[in-house]
């Protein structure tokens, strides 16, 4: 049960976890528990919240003439919003670690660091476990409000008028479960790559806030492209 023990020891003891991971890195079971569990949350939500909020706020669109809002309903209502959602997430999901194991490999490879991409995708997956805590807590917040808008990020220190700016935008991904997975993710790149912990830190999430920044803009210019 080696497995367990490494995803549970992720939560309390990431050092511990990829230091017993450097001469074999396990990464297909962890992947296969965060895709898995995604899939079941998708499947939970997507039906019966995100969906008929996205059908009501069409309704309520004064510019759509209603046949067209009856149609959209129809197609909504449906099974392929699901289908779709859980084929994009069984997808994007492991393609997205693989790039995110890509990107950091480079980045401690470039600067001098010697690691595997392996290595370096395991952290990367493990650091996607964080995600499980996470729904656990937000999954039950969005049937008690009815909305798939719940947060655990500093977003909600700002008022609801405020809701479409760019510091929003911004405030929203600066998450406790991000910056906690992110935290596991230094740790794993630390030690396969042997970069100083602080090193490590700080290149993760010098690479995030770019990342963040450049997602809280286009957001924002594509919402004026789409006004």
């Amino acid at each position: 049960m080696k497995w367990l023990n490494d995803i549970l020891g992720t939560y309390y003891q990431p050092d511990k976890v990829f230091e017993g991971m450097k001469d074999q890195p396990r990464w297909l079971i962890p992947l296969i528990v965060s895709v898995v569990f995604t899939l079941i949350v998708t499947a939970i939500i997507l039906p019966t919240i995100v969906m008929p909020e996205q059908i009501a706020k069409i309704a309520g669109n004064p510019d759509i003439p209603a046949e067209q809002v009856e149609a959209i309903q129809a197609r909504m209502s449906g099974p392929i919003p699901l289908i779709a959602g859980l084929a994009g997430n069984l997808i994007m999901m492991p393609a997205g670690l693989l790039l995110v194991g890509l990107v950091f490999w480079w980045i401690f490879s470039m600067a001098g660091h010697k690691a595997q991409f392996k290595q370096m995708f395991t952290a990367a997956v493990l650091g996607s476990l964080i995600n499980i805590p996470g729904a656990i807590v937000k999954v039950p917040l969005m049937f008690l409000k009815e909305t798939a808008k719940v947060s655990t990020s500093l977003g909600l220190m700002l008022p609801a008028e405020m809701e479409e700016g760019f510091l929003v935008r911004l405030l929203n991904h600066i998450d406790f479960f991000t910056i906690w997975s992110l935290v596991v993710m230094a740790i794993g790149f630390s030690v396969f790559s042997g970069a100083p912990r602080k090193k490590s830190y700080w290149t993760v999430f010098a690479c995030w806030a770019v990342f963040i920044l450049i997602l809280s803009a286009v957001g924002g210019l594509f919402k004026v492209g789409v006004q």
